[in-house]
């Protein structure tokens, strides 16, 4: 298989790949989101930005229907890709470091 980024297989059908993470054509992508589910920075908002609006009106009817006060550290949601070459986001929420 022949990729224009640097890429390994493991653990059998997951590629871990080492590329812009909004140009990959896959299943799914996961995004390392804040619990309002409504896009931040770095990837976040690079992620919400190419996906387009079609996957913030996602996340809202999520945060509508079921997360009013946000999505809980350790919780995970999946919407459509939007405007992603990946058909899928697996957005969830990593615990917040202060140290």
């Amino acid at each position: 298989m022949s990729l224009p980024y640097s890429a390994r297989r493991a653990f059998g059908r997951i590629l871990l790949a080492q590329a812009d993470i909004t140009k990959l054509d896959t299943d799914a992508i996961v995004n390392a989101a804040t619990s309002s589910l409504l896009g931040g920075g770095g990837v976040d908002g690079a992620i919400h930005r190419a996906g387009g609006p079609d996957t913030l009106e996602a996340c809202r009817r999520l945060r509508a229907g079921h997360y009013g006060k946000g999505l809980p550290t350790g919780e995970a949601v999946i919407t459509s890709g939007g405007r992603l070459p990946a058909r899928y986001v697996i957005h969830t929420v990593g615990p917040v470091w202060n140290g």
